[in-house]
């Protein structure tokens, strides 16, 4: 290991405490990458519990981290309105809307609206809209000018219902994004057009047979503007359910499973992919256990393919935690399972892989981490894990964005320190180191394309005294990136800077600063960030 990646670990592990009036930022989210309204199986939600760590205070409004180049991936970031709403819910504004503008050309619009709101039942509408059309030069011949551009808009309502032991839930999204690739402006834009649709139920019944059942429906198209080849089409139906019923006072035993389907009607696509209609089918039976200090689900996870490439998985499924103190818990999982790689959910990886291509579906027969979790102060908490996983065809992209396919061992380390300092400033460093071992199905090695050996992660916040302004400050840095002999992926140093100020209860305003570091890297190889650019925008509740 490079002395350099040690040096990083170290100082990131121990930043927060040179600094004793450092706190804990918990940076809270409005916007998420993807939004769907699904209810998760019982033993899915049994996840280990947090300790009670300091709390940052929360940001009337929060700012479109899109143009920041540490997201990685230009992508959709659409708004999400429960998250949104959540600390508002008595209050008598039901609505949003946010614009931003910045200096590389880059739009940022959301919408959202209540359109009920009541302890049982919730409707509301959203919209969102991420564009650029940017001039980012080329790192492999730094004279050629290569233009981004990128149009995403999506829109969809959210329902839920509540009765007396049930729940109903249902939703629809529609997203557009056209982008072109690599900067070419000759080559044609690539269009897609998503349209999702699900609904579900839950039922919480104390001492009965307890059930939830979600189906998804996800339509995927593309189309090639300036062109007759035809795009792929897929069709994908999920339906995932649970049913759990308590043993005694302290336990319960259930079965959680999931049925998948997947579609492609372009006869191309499906010769050069060995594609046709194939099913999925996964089970997990469980036994948890819920005591005062102690949580144990023990499962098994049986994954079978049918058509398609006709391939078998069974991992375990355990989830641990352990606490002897209130300041102190001990947690363990072993999962695992099958990793959908769907033309829908590569697009929300990355965008730019040859679209004639279906990504293998990857098999995880383990994926363990153990940890501790300490909190010696009331605003101070400390976070030591590692963890191991065991990946059959796993994906790497190589410098070309084709595919590489490989039986993949992959170790953690890490470390997280949160503090927060009289609720005005804060802090939360991360840092783990990575050791990958990948080879072929013929036994060769090869590099983990675009993986990191080493990532930090920097959030600090500050408010300003006797004023409604909040700085937010994000750095953002991956080191040890490996691409071929013939190009070597840069270390990514990003690091940005936001301020909010709020005008009025309903106006604010913002700025954000974003590539302070005036840093050249490949997101892709071939895609370069975007230069150092300024975002300003305005946010607005009604």
């Amino acid at each position: 290991m490079k002395p350099i990646y040690i040096l990083l670990f170290i100082w990131l592990c121990t930043l927060p405490l040179q600094a004793q009036k450092d706190s804990l930022l918990n940076r809270e989210m409005i916007l998420e990458k993807e939004y769907s309204p699904t209810i998760e199986p019982a033993v899915k939600i049994n996840r280990l519990p947090e300790l009670r760590e300091p709390q940052a205070p929360k940001s009337k409004v929060a700012f479109s981290n899109y143009s920041t180049n540490y997201e990685l991936q230009p992508g959709i970031v659409p708004l999400m309105p429960r998250s949104l709403f959540s600390d508002w819910n008595t209050s008598k504004y039901a609505g949003y809307a946010s614009l931003g503008l910045s200096s590389a050309l880059n739009f940022d619009g959301d919408a959202a609206y209540q359109i009920l709101n009541t302890e049982r039942d919730f409707l509301d509408v959203y919209f969102s809209h991420r564009s650029s059309n940017s001039d980012n030069p080329s790192l492999q011949e730094p004279s050629q000018k290569q233009k981004f551009y990128m149009n995403d808009n999506l829109g969809g309502a959210n329902f839920t219902c509540g009765l007396d032991n049930l729940k109903l839930s249902a939703g629809l999204k529609y997203t557009r994004s056209s982008f072109n690739y690599s900067g070419d402006k000759n080559s044609p834009n690539q269009v897609n057009n998503m349209l999702e649709a699900c609904a579900g139920i839950v039922s919480d019944a104390p001492n009965e047979l307890n059930y939830a059942a979600n189906v998804k429906y996800t339509r995927f198209r593309q189309k090639y503007l300036g062109q007759t080849t035809p795009g792929v089409k897929e069709n994908r139906l999920i339906i995932d359910w649970d049913l759990h019923k308590n043993y005694d006072a302290v336990s319960k035993y259930g079965l959680s499973g999931a049925y998948k389907t997947y579609g492609y009607n372009s006869k191309t696509f499906r010769k050069l992919n060995d594609m046709t209609l194939f099913f999925v089918l996964s089970l997990t039976p469980y036994y948890y256990i819920e005591g005062d200090n102690l949580n144990l689900t023990l499962g098994v996870n049986a994954n079978l393919e049918m058509g398609g490439r006709n391939k078998k998985a069974i991992s375990p499924h355990i989830r641990f935690n352990y606490n002897p103190l209130d300041v102190l818990l001990f947690y363990a999982s072993a999962l695992g399972g099958r990793n959908d790689n769907s033309q829908y959910s590569m697009f929300y990886e990355n965008r730019y892989v040859y679209p004639s291509i279906r990504v293998w579906d990857s098999r995880s027969l383990v994926d363990a981490t153990v940890g501790a979790q300490y909190l010696p102060l009331s605003n101070l908490s400390l976070n030591v894990f590692a963890g191991y996983r065991l990946t059959k065809d796993e994906h790497f992209f190589t410098d070309t964005m084709c595919v590489r396919y490989g039986t993949a061992n992959g170790v953690k380390l890490g470390a997280q320190v949160n503090y927060i300092s009289h609720d005005l400033f804060g802090i939360d460093v991360k840092g783990t180191l990575y050791n990958w071992s990948v080879k072929d199905a013929g036994g060769n090695s090869f590099e983990a394309y675009h993986k990191p050996r080493f990532e930090a992660e920097t959030d600090a916040f500050f408010l300003v005294p006797d004023m409604p302004l909040r700085l937010d400050l994000a750095f953002k840095g991956l080191f040890g990136r490996v691409g071929d002999s013939d190009y070597k992926m840069k270390d990514i140093y990003d690091l940005s800077i936001k301020a909010n100020y709020i005008i009025t209860p309903l106006i604010s305003a913002n700025l954000s600063v974003n590539n302070l570091l005036f840093q050249k890297y490949d997101i892709w190889y071939g895609y370069p960030a975007q230069k150092f650019n300024i975002m300003g925008g305005v946010s607005i509740k009604f």
